[in-house]
């Protein structure tokens, strides 16, 4: 895992990696999920980087501090390069790149977690152990807990992994810093127009207008479908308007995201007593 240029011992890179392990979820909140654990890991490395330049090291606080969130088995990758892009481009250029690193990465990963950690290994090894358990059979819990050892030392590995890589990924390409951050931002804001897309609901409703009766009495209906122009014009139009304006918002002095969360509501309220948002 150690290569001969490094600044930390496998000793303490291990010790690192076990930082992520316990703290991942630590503090975690609907601002910054798991920025709080991610900065808690990477306090010794900045430390032992930048504590001799002091602005670089206020500029590693508020990057590792930041939002991140992915599935914490996988998170162990995403440390390991991280550390070794800043041990070997201990500058501004590469803070950037390792923030557009884990911007990029954290969603792809935590997909893949999620599938495999959590919707196949759990539910795999999950009921086997409850199916065995219900029969009174003490293996399951075995099984169960070989499971959770497994993938423990898994984790083990993933940082090996992200370690090596990174060093490989800054040696490689030294040159190309400037191609590379902005790679990664492009595919980071790719995965972030698509959870807009996808996971933001602004459900326009149907408008309807009586225009008069007609000749039998009836009256004369005349719908408009907000939704079905909305989507004409642009698909997810609404969504990303909204995700654009509670970004502009947050970067202003007066709001913060639990101010946020509640505008959101209170607006979405109005709209839906208006007739114009569904439920």
């Amino acid at each position: 895992m150690k290569s001969n240029n490094s600044k930390f011992t496998a000793k303490e890179l291990r010790r690192v990696n076990l930082r992520w392990i316990w703290q991942s979820q630590i503090g975690w909140n609907y601002e910054r999920m798991q920025g709080l654990g991610y900065l808690s890991t990477m306090i010794p490395v900045i430390n032992r980087l930048y504590g001799d330049n002091p602005e670089l090291k206020q500029k590693a606080l508020h990057v590792h501090s930041q939002f991140f969130n992915t599935m914490p088995n996988m998170g162990d990758i995403i440390v390991g390069m991280n550390i070794a892009i800043e041990e070997q481009a201990c500058s501004e250029a590469g803070l950037d790149v390792a923030a557009s690193v884990k911007t990029a990465l954290m969603g792809p990963f935590a997909g893949i977690g999620d599938t495999v950690f959590g919707m196949i290994g759990g539910a795999v090894f999950g009921s086997i152990a409850a199916s065995m358990a219900l029969e009174g059979n003490a293996i399951g819990i075995g099984i169960w807990t070989l499971w959770q050892v497994a993938c423990f030392f898994f984790r083990f590995k993933m940082f090996d992994l992200g370690y090596e890589q990174g060093i490989k990924l800054v040696t490689t390409l030294s040159g190309k810093m400037n191609a590379l951050t902005e790679a990664a931002s492009v595919l980071g804001l790719t995965v972030v127009g698509c959870m807009i897309a996808t996971m933001v609901k602004f459900n326009l409703a149907t408008l309807t207008m009586t225009l008069g009766k007609s000749e039998t009495g009836e009256d004369l209906i005349n719908s408009f479908n907000l939704q079905q122009y909305a989507d004409a014009i642009m698909p997810a139009l609404f969504p990303a308007l909204l995700a654009g304006l509670c970004y502009w918002m947050l970067g202003k002095k007066w709001m913060n995201s639990n101010k946020l969360i509640i505008s959101v509501v209170v607006f979405a309220i109005l709209l839906r007593l208006c007739g114009i948002l569904i439920a």
